[in-house]
């Protein structure tokens, strides 16, 4: 007998064929992307914005040595002015830069025709409006100036080495925060599989407990136990699956990625400080911390800046070289040229530079405290995940040996309960100490890779191009 041929309608066929070519049109799309923690790490330093705000603070102070250097250089200023006047004084300096004054400009067309000394000459004292354009091109040459210049270059200098210390600084922060993030993921997942463990078995109570109550073998109370068992053990599932998200999500930031960008993680990776006691990390960290050696830059940029204050009160000279043009239209008329040598010394300026010496002092100061601060801080922060961080390891074996016991008491009541023997109360009770047990490692193993990595960053010892 021929089998019936099976056939489709029209519309359901469509559908087939539409949901099979949007799955493999869009399947790479929404393939994730799986990064190594080397490539996170590439990604966040490139892309995350407080790399930006770091390599501007180089570049802004770059740009400072490059103007005290450049400050060495002659300054060449151009300058047109326009004027316009009546005034006897101005006047009479227009047509004398002009080449153009007369003896009757001193009124002596009057005095020829009067002969009298004490007339009042108009020409002179009542002179026409004149105009003049003056074209003037100056040289500058910087002598002498109390060593500012000098002090400033090293100034800038120390700006630099701090910036780029604040550089390594933000880098070392940044790889800590993806390395917390990366590793978060990793944790959420192993918390995942202690969850699916815990779902299964709630779910392998509940048909067991089911068949028994039908069996008559226990009471229903006992079923509806289990079933608020694994109504606990679903939402523990999903409060895993969710900080897993929020690990991911961390990290798309650090990266400055969408969120809604598909992402995954490799392999977990360890940030080992197995052979150092605590007093060589506080040494590396007060000797090599990025951010220490960055503020005592800042600290010797201060102090450039009490000798800067005090070059005030030494004399300066300076060469300028001038030459003019003056005419009456637009034009080039009259040349002429100054060189002159400018000596000065302020003799006092009653305090104003002794008050701005003070100011810089009190700048140095307010670093230097900022500095022995910032080293308590870190050398206390040390000792704080340095004890963490043997708490975590001892937590670490604690939970293994509890883990192996809690697994053995858990089939031993299990069988006891098969068997009649205990209810399903103390089923559940095992279990729960058993899921605790497995979660209470995962967070211990965890607590082990941060502490360490935090005590890398602290002690500067995150080598970023070994990742």
């Amino acid at each position: 007998m021929q089998k019936p041929s099976r056939r489709y309608p029209r519309h359901k066929l469509l559908i087939l064929a539409m949901a099979s070519l949007t799955s493999f049109t869009f399947g790479g799309v929404a393939h994730s992307q799986t990064m190594t923690f080397k490539q996170v790490v590439e990604r966040t330093l490139s892309q995350n914005p407080n790399m930006t705000v770091s390599q501007a603070q180089i570049s802004r102070a770059q740009a400072a040595l490059a103007k005290a250097e450049n400050s060495r250089m002659p300054q060449v200023k151009l300058s047109v002015i326009g004027s316009l006047s009546n005034n006897p004084l101005n006047v009479f300096g227009m047509k004398l830069q002009q080449r153009q004054a007369t003896f009757n400009d001193f009124g002596a067309g009057s005095f020829m025709q009067n002969q009298n000394v004490h007339e009042a000459p108009d020409n002179l004292n009542e002179p026409s409006s004149h105009t003049d354009l003056n074209t003037r091109l100056e040289v500058m040459v910087p002598v002498w100036n109390g060593g500012r210049i000098g002090l400033y270059q090293e100034q800038a200098k120390s700006m630099i080495r701090a910036a780029q210390g604040g550089e390594e600084a933000t880098k070392q922060f940044l790889v800590f925060n993806n390395y917390q993030a990366y590793e978060a993921v990793h944790a959420a997942r192993a918390y995942i599989a202690v969850a699916k463990q815990a779902k299964k078995t709630a779910d392998e109570f509940v048909r067991m407990t089911s068949n028994l109550v039908e069996q008559g073998v226990i009471v229903r109370s006992e079923l509806l136990s289990a079933q608020v068992n694994q109504a606990n053990a679903n939402v523990a599932l999903m409060k895993a699956q969710e900080q897993e998200q929020m690990a991911l999500d961390a990290l798309k930031i650090l990266m400055d990625m969408d969120l809604s960008e598909p992402l995954d993680v490799g392999e977990s990776t360890d940030f080992d400080v197995t052979g150092m006691t605590i007093e060589q990390i506080v040494q590396k960290a007060l000797s090599q911390n990025p951010e220490l050696l960055a503020m005592r830059e800042q600290i010797e940029a201060e102090k450039k800046s009490i000798k800067v204050a005090q070059s005030e009160n030494l004399p300066s000279f300076n060469l300028m070289v001038r030459q003019d043009w003056n005419d009456e239209n637009i034009g080039l008329g009259s040349s002429s040229y100054t060189v002159a040598g400018v000596a000065a010394w302020t003799l006092t300026d009653f305090g104003v530079t002794k008050s701005a010496v003070e100011m810089a002092r009190a700048a140095t100061d307010e670093k230097k405290a900022q500095l022995q601060a910032k080293e308590n801080d870190i050398r206390m922060n040390i000792y704080k995940a340095w004890r963490s961080l043997n708490i975590a390891k001892t937590q670490v074996n604690s939970t293994q040996l509890a883990v192996e016991q809690a697994t053995k008491a858990q089939e031993l009541i299990k069988r006891r309960f098969e068997g009649g023997v205990a209810t399903i109360t103390e089923v559940l009770a095992s279990q729960t100490q058993l899921d605790k047990a497995n979660a209470d490692l995962v967070q211990a193993q965890y607590d082990v890779k941060i502490q360490q990595a935090q005590l890398r960053m602290l002690a500067g010892m995150i080598d970023i191009q070994t990742i």
